[in-house]
């Protein structure tokens, strides 16, 4: 989450302003409602400062629904295994929001705990972990009953939590801490702290104060996860097969996410980290994480996304909140291509399964901007998207939050 709404990648390249097919999507179509749509093709947007969830048909290019969550301050949605189920944390009054995304209706809400920020869903699909942030402790949402299934303490500022290819370990950044925490997913229980050099463990942890810890860890196609630690400007390297840590890469200043988690085979093993405090962009050698170094691209501060496709494997987009763009760039030559102006500054994306769209809140203009991602144009844009537009989840696409 980050307390700031932060954003943006930076390089001395010029901007450039990119022509778009404009569908508000709003002014012709129901406020909620419709017949059943093919779930998969569905871009689902969550507002912070309004509490309707946007549907957007991504087949039609339009606004399909905006359903009431009666959340406050929400900050992210997740489906559940077979795609009918929409979870909204509403950060404000402490519950998680059920959402029936087939009849466009709240269904329920659960009382998580105090401040649900981010969620995940098991690989089994069975339970749904909600990192609680004012409470230090992850909640486990049982998927069929809609009920917490047990809620766990001994997190510092907990951020995500992440799961092994495998399935029987989550593992959670802490923000506030120097180390990432292992969950037994069997016994739902703490079994481990993976501790950066020079810092102590528990029971009696060196803090890391104003977010000096690890604001994600996500978990690559090889099982590698890849931790950024804000303090020390280092990625932590832990093998989750063989659970080894495998090294300490040096990157930049108070760098956020190492942006490891995708499902496109066809992407090189090549992950992007945007540092905040030097303001660039770090490229990690995914396959030789041990071995790498990083590689570095001019930026700017306040970048806090990046997106990845099959369309085109080599270009990533870098989502940029300062610069209200969003940088298209080559990450096997480590160059910036160009620039997409989005009118407004860009908080999340998601990428659509198949690779081919980039669907982008712009959060100030209060719009949605969606990118071919082959050609790094605008190909449509849906104005009037809640309040605050803040973050996107796709079907079975590239997933996150801040």
């Amino acid at each position: 989450m980050m307390r700031t709404k932060n954003l943006v990648l930076g390089c001395m390249l010029l901007a450039v302003l990119l022509g778009a097919a404009c569908n508000d999507g709003g002014d012709d179509k129901p406020d909620v409602g419709g017949t059943k749509q093919d779930l998969l093709n569905r871009a689902y947007i969550v507002s912070l400062e309004s509490d309707e969830i946007t549907v957007i048909d991504l087949n039609k290019m339009e606004i399909m629904a905006r359903i009431p969550s009666y959340g406050v301050a929400n900050h992210m949605g997740e489906l559940n295994g077979d795609y009918t189920k929409f979870y909204v944390d509403s950060s404000k009054s402490d519950k998680t929001m059920v959402i029936d995304v087939e009849h466009f209706k709240k269904v329920g809400e659960i009382e998580t705990g105090k401040h649900p920020t981010h969620l995940s869903l098991s690989l089994d699909k069975s339970l749904m972990a909600v990192a609680l942030e004012e409470e230090n402790a992850i909640a486990f949402i049982d998927t069929k009953t809609d009920t917490v299934k047990k809620k766990l303490p001994g997190f510092y500022l907990p951020h995500f939590m992440r799961f092994s290819p495998e399935g029987r370990y989550g593992y959670v950044a802490n923000l506030e801490a120097h180390h990432i925490t292992r969950v037994d997913l069997r016994t739902l229980e703490i079994d481990k702290e993976i501790v950066m050099d020079g810092f102590k463990g528990s029971p009696n942890p060196d803090m890391a104060p104003n977010e000096g810890g690890f604001g994600d860890c996500q978990i690559n196609q090889e099982g590698m996860l890849f931790a950024a630690h804000s303090k020390t400007g280092q990625v932590l390297a832990y093998d989750t097969l063989t659970q080894e840590k495998k090294a300490e890469i040096k990157v930049g200043l108070k760098p956020w996410i190492v942006y490891a988690d995708h499902p496109f085979l066809n992407v090189p093993m090549t992950h992007l980290v945007p540092n905040f405090g030097s303001r660039d962009v770090s490229m990690i050698d995914g396959l030789h994480a041990a071995l790498a170094g990083a590689e570095r691209l001019p930026g700017d501060e306040e970048a806090y996304g990046v997106n990845y496709n099959s369309e085109s494997p080599s270009i990533a987009y870098v989502m940029n909140r300062v610069r209200k763009d969003v940088a298209m760039v080559d990450i096997t030559q480590g160059k910036l291509l160009k620039r997409i102006e989005v009118g407004g500054n860009t908080e999340t994306a998601s990428t659509t399964a198949d690779g081919k769209w980039i669907v982008a809140a712009v959060s100030s203009a209060n719009k949605v901007v969606v990118i071919d991602a082959k050609l790094g144009t605008i190909a449509h844009i849906f104005n009037n998207v809640g309040k605050y537009p803040w973050s996107v989840t796709i079907p079975r696409g590239q997933n996150y939050c801040h």
